[in-house]
């Protein structure tokens, strides 16, 4: 790559801030003219950009005087209108100011109200701008952290939403119905791009309308049928159809969609700033208006059985898409066919659209291509006639949008796509229907390329797959959801080599149902290879309105052994969710054979959540221990489930066999401990009362649901309690008293914690919630033996002053040691269980505030770096010639990276941990680093975030600065795969 010509000050600043490497640019980073294409339209020109992999762009301009604050806010609202760029970078010959792009536009003092920081441009301040919003800080996801001012709540999209939103609920409240409400706003959004494009200009409306302005034309009934007749005639197509019912529409109506055009609040009066320029908002955006109409309120204007929330649907955000399109059309020459068989407002369908146009066209695009794309290769169904319109309105203007002149109005008419290649009805049957008819080809259903959608995860139990099972062709699989239905049915448009990009419920992957876990074995084997892509962690902004996480199935987009399933864990993070964002290390990616995973359905999760130690370690124990359901059996018992109450009308069930004794109800146990004082039981009947032996003491009581801890809360009672069902519990005989004790210990410890995080059905993928079967599985050792040991002598005494006393960190770190005792774990087993309860710890948000904060040096790195060290020194000590000593960087708190270097010693000496002050910032160091171990280290973290550099006499270790990954077991998985790449590169 050639040095860019770039002018001083501006070259000096990207320099400095990593944006440039030695005059060319950096991974991501367009110089002038490269960045023309890169934006949609306006009249702002950046001399740089910088644009990540999830499309989050900064924007540099330099200027040799600072500009006007009307030509800033003018910039300010075409990079708000885009949608993905958080910073407006405006450089002059002495200084560099940062500008909101997520901020509102203003129409008074937008300038001033969105400046962010000034920074001069000397050595001291280009550090701290470099800190703050660097390359790397922006790689890492810091940048985030530090601008709590800068957030996606003002973002276009989110401010488009919640005007449309309120748009159509008041033409709902005026009478009209949703689906013409709808209509009307999309046709009005249409209209307005036109405008905002210049394909409609002023002229044509005044000539067809009689009006200057689509506000104007829109308070004129008669003016406002004229233009959109005009329209009908013109574009064709679907977006003005002659069957609208225009007569239903009245003045009012109209008299709204112009208020809202002009920002005129309909309450006050009152104007304010339109911010919107449709020209520039990106389609994709548009059509997510999709989520508000589906997810409206008020169902009463739904039509019967076609709600968004009543057939689970869960609007697609734009990172899953990117993410899905990323896979799916890696490689793609520009002629596949996509389809998405529920592709509700179309995002996926705009997405592929617009890469299939720029890959066949190779960035220069022209009509005849654009229209040949649109009409042969991009196809959807939906039950929702609403949707399949919206998924109209955003092809056509993405049409619009890549077209490079669309001029004159006239010949842009487009030829309708719904029953071509859009179809409303139902996918389980669609090309029986008249309205499906196009999907077949020589009375042969049409094969597609490419597979992608985001299907209902509707949970419908055991009465919903006996409906599913009545349908013609259902392949009814999934006992408590359909996802898997339109998988199947997608393979019907499929053919061998078919790409498959879908979203779907992770229930059935991770559950313990063995139907569910079988459907979705077959499901993957038949679409082999395979990856699963975890996104439960992220499911609080990237799904809101779900009730359950979620899974990306990606298959045959990757070469990779076909009995092989990739497993990618995208794990939760501040800076991700405030950029919504996803950040995927090396560390979040594993691999599981399916032939492991039927076996053993659970070690599917633990591929997802946890790592090669933690897999080996549940494999041991597995092998070597009993389970506690078994141990339960073996004694006559077994968990049972607590008193259904029920309310008063659903009490129907004597439970007179339980009245006087003691009732546990929810929030009364803590761990170890019942509180003598209970209420008795008096009610004489309830919903599902329960045998009377299921509350006979001695008992194993174990709390269904944990609270802010991921340590079970466990007890036993040694007589009757009856319990409610926020318990369930296990009767024991007197004689099996104190190894109910011992179990009651085991359960409360790091190693439980551990292990149901690693196996347990729901915890840590959905809810805080524990099933009697995960918690049957739990390996435990021979409780005869252990009683007859001191350590189980000492479980007892713990168990039993514990049962007196609040329990302290201490009190805890005891319990543990002796736990691991008891299973004779090694030390670095327990490293892996007592990380393993941190990691538990992140489905609090406490606790994943605690993972993602920065690592410091004494806490986290020399830990790290210590465990580190006895792995490695430990293979190296069997010649006894060689060791290894650490060396930390001891870089600023708030630096975006962590760096750790091992040094090879001949001969072997004793282990050392030193601190290491760098010489210049975090760029010198990891220039440095590069230059003396020949690696571009800036560039490799590009989009892996973590490096493991190696050479004959050292390994550096660079990583993201926040704590997850500088745990201990991060150091035992490191240390293990550089002795593996040791001995690869000795074999080499």
């Amino acid at each position: 790559m050639t040095v860019m010509a770039i002018a001083s000050p501006l070259g000096k600043v990207l320099e400095a801030t990593g944006y440039l490497e030695q005059g060319r640019p950096a991974p991501g980073v367009r110089i002038a003219d490269e960045n023309r294409f890169e934006r949609r339209s306006g009249q702002f020109a950046p001399d740089a950009l910088w644009r990540g992999p999830s499309s989050l762009t900064v924007y540099f301009k330099y200027l040799t005087s600072p500009p006007g604050d009307d030509e800033l806010s003018s910039w300010r609202r075409e990079i708000w209108n885009e949608g993905f760029a958080p910073l407006l970078w405006i450089i002059s010959p002495t200084t560099i100011e940062l500008y909101n792009g997520f901020g509102r536009p203003l129409a008074q003092g937008d300038a001033e109200a969105n400046r962010l920081h000034t920074f001069k441009i000397i050595d001291s301040e280009l550090a701290a701008l470099d800190e703050l919003a660097g390359r790397l800080a922006m790689e890492s996801g810091q940048f985030w952290l530090r601008n709590d001012s800068i957030n996606r709540k003002n973002t276009v999209d989110q401010r488009l939403l919640s005007e449309l939103s309120a748009l159509e609920r008041d033409l709902v409240a005026d009478d009209l119905e949703r689906g013409i409400a709808q209509g009307l706003i999309g046709r009005a959004i249409f209209t307005q791009y036109l405008v905002d494009r210049g394909i409609v200009d002023k002229r044509k409306l005044k000539r067809h309308c009689g009006e200057d302005t689509l506000p104007d034309a829109l308070r004129n009934t008669a003016s406002s049928r004229a233009l959109f007749a005009w329209l009908r005639a013109t574009f064709n197509g679907d977006m003005f159809p002659a069957s609208m019912p225009m007569s239903r529409l009245r003045h009012k109506h109209f008299v709204r969609v112009a208020d809202f055009l002009e920002a005129i609040d309909p309450g006050t009066g009152q104007h304010s700033l339109f911010p919107y320029r449709f020209d520039i908002i990106p389609v994709e955006l548009i059509s997510s208006i999709y989520e508000q109409f589906a997810h409206s309120h008020n169902a009463a204007h739904a039509a019967p059985d076609t709600s968004a929330r009543k057939l689970g649907v869960h609007y697609t955000r734009l990172p899953v898409a990117s993410l899905v399109l990323d896979e799916v059309m890696n490689g793609a020459t520009g002629n596949e066919t996509v389809v998405d068989l529920t592709c509700g407002s179309g995002v996926f369908l705009v997405e592929a659209f617009r890469r299939l146009v720029a890959i066949r066209s190779k960035g220069k695009p022209d009509r005849r291509l654009i229209r040949s794309v649109l009409y042969d290769q991009v196809f959807g169904v939906d039950i929702s006639e609403a949707a399949i319109r919206v998924a109209t309105f955003s092809l056509y203007l993405a049409a619009l949008e890549l077209d490079p002149d669309p001029h004159p109005a006239e010949a842009l008419k487009f030829r309708p796509l719904i029953g071509s290649t859009l179809f409303i009805g139902n996918a389980r049957d669609i090309e029986t229907t008249p309205e499906g008819a196009a999907l077949l080809l020589n009375g042969e259903r049409r094969r597609f390329d490419l597979v992608v959608g985001n299907p209902p995860w509707t949970f419908k139990g055991k009465r919903g797959t006996a409906q599913r099972a009545k349908v013609a062709g259902a392949k009814s699989g999934q006992p408590r959801g359909e996802g898997f239905d339109f998988v199947l049915r997608a393979l019907d448009f499929a053919h061998d080599t078919t790409r498959f990009g879908i979203i779907l419920s992770a229930m059935p992957f991770f559950a313990a149902s063995k139907t569910g876990a079988a459907a979705a074995l077959d499901i993957v084997r038949r679409l082999s290879p395979a990856t699963i892509v975890n996104l439960a962690p992220l499911i609080r902004w990237l799904f809101p309105t779900a009730k359950m996480p979620a899974v990306a199935l990606l298959a045959r987009c990757r070469k990779q052994p076909s009995d092989q399933l990739t497993v990618v864990n995208i794990p939760w993070s501040p800076s991700g969710e405030k950029s919504q964002t996803f950040e995927i290390s090396p560390s979040d990616i594993s691999t599981l054979s399916l032939a492991e995973w039927e076996k053993r359905p659970r070690r599917l999760k633990a591929a997802a959540f946890g790592c090669f130690r933690d897999i080996a370690l549940l494999s041991s124990l597995q092998s070597d221990c009993t389970t506690l359901g078994a141990w339960l059996e073996s004694i006559g018992s077994s968990w049972r489930d607590g008193l259904i109450l029920g309310t008063p009308s659903n009490r129907t069930r004597s439970a007179s066999a339980m009245r006087g004794l003691p009732f546990l109800e929810n929030y009364e146990m803590e761990n170890f401990k019942i509180p003598d004082s209970l209420s008795a039981f008096r009610e004489p009947k309830a919903q599902w009362p329960r045998d009377k032996a299921t509350f006979s003491g001695p008992l194993l009581i174990v709390k269904e649901f944990l609270n802010q801890s991921p340590r079970p809360i466990t007890a036993v009672s040694d007589k009757d309690v009856v319990f409610t069902d926020a318990y369930f519990g296990a009767p024991v005989a007197r004689k099996y008293e104190e190894a109910a004790r011992v179990l009651s210990v085991i359960l409360s410890s790091s190693f439980a914690a551990w292990f149901f995080l690693m196996t347990a059905s729901e915890f840590g993928v959905w809810k805080r919630r524990l099933l009697t079967r995960d918690v049957g599985l739990l390996p435990i050792p021979a409780l005869s033996t252990l009683l007859a040991s001191k350590t189980g002598s000492k479980i007892l005494s713990v168990e039993k002053r514990l049962r007196a006393s609040t329990i302290s960190d201490a009190d805890w770190s005891e319990l543990d040691a002796l736990v691991a005792d008891a299973y004779h774990l090694d030390a670095a087993d327990r490293t892996v269980v007592q990380d393993g309860l941190l990691r538990a710890e992140w489905q609090w948000d406490e606790g994943r505030q605690f993972a993602s904060a920065s690592a410091t040096t004494k806490a986290d790195l020399a830990p790290y770096a210590e465990s580190f060290l006895e792995v490695i020194n430990s293979w190296l000590g069997v010649s006894g010639k060689r060791s290894m000593k650490a060396e930390i960087y001891d870089l600023p708190a708030l630096s975006p990276l962590r760096v750790v270097r091992f040094v090879l010693q001949e001969p072997a000496q004793n282990p050392t941990i030193s601190m290491i002050q760098p010489h210049g910032r975090l760029s010198d160091v990891l220039k440095s680093i590069g230059s003396r171990m020949d690696v571009p280290i800036a560039s490799s973290l590009i989009g892996q975030r973590e490096l493991r550099v190696h050479s004959k006499q050292e390994v550096v270790i660079i990583k993201p600065a926040a704590r997850r990954y500088w745990m201990k077991i991060s150091a035992l998985e490191d240390a293990d795969a550089v002795v593996v790449e040791s001995f690869k590169g000795a074999a080499a």
